[in-house]
């Protein structure tokens, strides 16, 4: 019997299990305590010398937090991206709800999408929260993970699931290719448009009860 064939086989079925191992995020820990989602986005003014650089193969980019943040809700929308310089440092987006948005009944009213990194949503006629409540009660967050574990934690977030997120909203400079880049986040859950949304530097995440840093 010829059992270079099967030994193959087997070497190969360990690498793919090997490399889908290595593609999955691993937990730093459990919290089994609910995530509140009735609460909005906790924000704190913060100053700092020092920032943060994150160097890729096409270019180098420096962040400088604004403010501590803090957001707990439910994913209402995700894209992932990987083709222009932005998805360098953040290749990840969640549209992300909480207070009466984050609670089941209001699905039916309100819908979510997403397109080359803004959000979009509509509302029915009769729906009991209207424009103004929906915009300071969503957000469109472009996701810089701290590491790549959160990276592959939260590129596995699904719709309807609980997230907490702890980190820094961040503003970036940066060159990519030989030019100057400049990237800031909205520090208000009240605007909307161009430059309306958070740029948020993630340190760590909760994805319902598993935690990882």
């Amino acid at each position: 019997m010829n059992r270079k064939p099967f030994v193959s086989l087997i070497l190969t079925v360990l690498i793919l299990c090997f490399l889908s191992v290595c593609d999955r995020p691993q937990k730093s820990g459990i919290d089994f305590d609910q995530i509140d989602t009735s609460r909005g986005p906790i924000q704190r003014s913060f100053r700092s010398d020092e920032s943060i650089l994150i160097e890729t193969k096409a270019g180098q980019f420096t962040l400088a937090p604004v403010a501590e943040y803090q957001l707990a809700g439910v994913v209402i929308s995700k894209e992932t991206y990987s083709y222009d310089w932005n998805s360098e440092i953040s290749p990840v987006d969640l549209v992300i709800v909480w207070g009466k948005l984050a609670e089941p009944e209001y699905e039916k009213y309100v819908s979510f999408s997403q397109r080359n990194r803004w959000y979009f949503y509509q509302y029915k006629p009769e729906s009991p929260v209207d424009n103004s409540y929906i915009i300071s009660h969503s957000s469109n967050n472009h996701i810089i993970p701290a590491t790549e574990n959160i990276s592959l934690a939260l590129k596995t977030a699904k719709k309807k699931e609980r997230v907490l997120l702890e980190g820094f909203l961040v503003n970036v400079k940066g060159t990519y290719k030989g030019g100057t880049i400049y990237w800031n986040t909205s520090l208000t859950r009240k605007d909307t448009g161009d430059g309306s949304c958070e740029l948020f530097y993630v340190t760590k995440a909760r994805i319902g009860s598993d935690v990882y840093e």
